[in-house]
């Protein structure tokens, strides 16, 4: 069975250095997305360890481990990926061509299936996961558009009245 497969490329309004400084807020993951199920680990360091476990919005929960193999703070993040799926992924972080301000986070990875029951369910509905995968990405990038970078980091994240919104969203 092909591995899944996935290369894009967001751009975001705010520079680099702000992407980078929510990007490692790991404790807040859970409050941005509700679909992240748990979420426990050491951050965003060399060598860090994180426990996810992620329902999507087609019939399963996956859980895997991500292990933090590769990092320079502010650009670059490698990952190696283990459990119901598994594989490399990495994040580069960046400023966009022509300088217009913003940023840039490139995200890739190449999975397989490791659950045997997640592997028999791809013979047939690859395009059913394939969507769900998407919507997982697109739905995770706009919660993080509009709960992790409106969030002025110097506020305090601990008092909002409903934590499924995200820190500080209005």
């Amino acid at each position: 069975m092909r591995p899944f497969t996935f290369d894009r490329t967001f751009a975001f309004t705010v520079g680099p250095d702000d992407l980078w400084a929510a990007l490692t807020r790991t404790d807040d993951f859970r409050r941005w997305w509700p679909w992240l199920r748990e979420f426990s680990g050491d951050g965003l360091v060399p060598g860090g360890r994180s426990t996810c476990v992620v329902r999507a919005p087609v019939p399963y929960t996956l859980r895997f481990t991500v292990v933090v193999t590769d990092l320079v703070p502010g650009r670059l993040v490698e990952a190696v990926v283990d459990g119901d799926l598994a594989g490399p992924a990495r994040l580069e972080v960046g400023s966009p061509a022509g300088g217009d301000g913003g940023s840039t986070a490139r995200l890739a990875w190449e999975m397989e299936l490791r659950r045997p029951v997640l592997r028999a369910a791809a013979g047939l509905g690859r395009p059913v996961m394939e969507w769900g995968h998407d919507w997982i990405v697109d739905t995770g990038v706009h919660q993080f558009r509009g709960r992790a970078l409106r969030v002025d980091v110097g506020h305090d994240r601990n008092h909002d009245p409903d934590p499924d919104r995200g820190a500080g969203a209005a």
